[in-house]
């Protein structure tokens, strides 16, 4: 899938019904699968290629809340309502090792490489180089960790509480860049030459930092009509596209940043924006939202868009495979769609 042809809504092939809300979607490094992470707790295995099905099975006790597939491709990891985090054998869906956490492990993802997992679970960040075996623990975080993310060069994590962002390097247990703001952040991310991260509130804002961070106030880009839980970089890590209405939002971060510039908006959601994905192979915005629609735009061109994909509720997540072929999208009444 490029810029330059488009896929048509007919063109997809049908829906897969999961048959629970989806939380998560995460691609297998070679494109072929892509695992989902369901409130009635299980992990389903899906081929792309076929279209089908391929495994399922109970995962945790009461909903699953994350899941994340390896770059190196043996590895699934997720974590639970019953505070488990869990590492599956993604040939099989056979459990390798478990953990039990003192609280829910909102956030879980594997570093770029597959070398480490992260999580945080309440006030704590933990690193993991095997499974079941922690490597390093921070537990210094004044509140919930509500978001992390990895550094594109997977030598560094970033999280976000109330009143803060951290910027963490591996093997250090203080943070190198400690950005306090106080403001309850919901979303978090970091461009791909980890020079810009945003966060977005529940105060119905986006706070912006170029890094490092010498000034004294970092940037607030507020108006927003809901708290901004959508946010997502291009692949040159200019463009910021970020959610919190029905509208999305572009800022450009180019030159002398976004301060005192107006930003893209792009139209055509009937409801909220709910996810955002950028694609890393081309200048393409994946977008869904509350009405289950999913558009791709091309922001660096203007406003123009297209419908690519409709589904039955709101979407809950979106995902382009690793190769940039594919796009996933699943919902919040457990349609899965594959968007080619």
């Amino acid at each position: 899938m490029t810029d330059a042809t488009p896929p048509r809504m007919e063109d997809n092939p049908p829906a897969i019904a999961l048959g629970e809300h989806v939380r998560e979607l995460t691609w297998s490094p070679d494109s072929r699968h892509l695992a989902a992470a369901l409130g009635s707790g299980e992990v389903v295995v899906v081929d792309a290629v076929a279209n089908a099905i391929v495994r399922r099975w109970p995962a945790h006790q009461f909903g699953v809340l994350r899941v994340s597939w390896s770059s190196r491709g043996a590895l699934l990891a997720s974590s639970g309502e019953d505070r488990r985090v869990r590492w599956w054998s993604a040939a099989d869906g056979a459990l390798v090792a478990e953990h039990k956490e003192k609280a829910w492990a909102e956030q879980l993802a594997w570093s770029p490489d597959g070398d480490r997992l992260a999580t945080g679970a309440g006030k704590a960040l933990k690193l993991w180089r095997e499974p079941g075996f922690c490597e390093s623990t921070v537990e210094s975080h004044e509140s919930t960790i509500a978001a992390l993310t990895w550094r594109a060069d997977g030598k560094g994590v970033a999280t976000a509480c109330f009143g803060r962002v951290q910027l963490f390097r591996l093997g250090e247990p203080k943070p190198y860049e400690n950005l306090a703001l106080k403001t309850s952040h919901v979303s978090l991310a970091w461009s791909p030459n980890g020079r810009h991260i945003a966060a977005g509130s529940q105060e119905n804002s986006v706070t912006y930092w170029k890094l490092p961070f010498r000034e004294r106030e970092p940037l607030q880009m507020s108006g927003y009509a809901a708290k901004v839980k959508a946010l997502s970089w291009d692949r040159e890590s200019r463009y910021l596209a970020t959610g919190g209405g029905e509208l999305i939002t572009v800022w450009d971060v180019s030159g002398r940043g976004p301060a005192g510039s107006k930003p893209a908006q792009l139209q055509g959601h009937p409801q909220k924006v709910t996810s955002l994905a950028f694609q890393r192979r081309a200048d393409i915005l994946a977008s869904g939202c509350a009405g289950g629609a999913v558009w791709l735009w091309t922001p660096s061109r203007g406003n123009g868009g297209m419908p690519s994909a409709q589904l039955q509720a709101e979407i809950t997540s979106l995902a382009w495979s690793p190769d940039e072929t594919r796009l996933a999208a699943a919902d919040a009444e457990g349609a899965l769609q594959i968007v080619r």
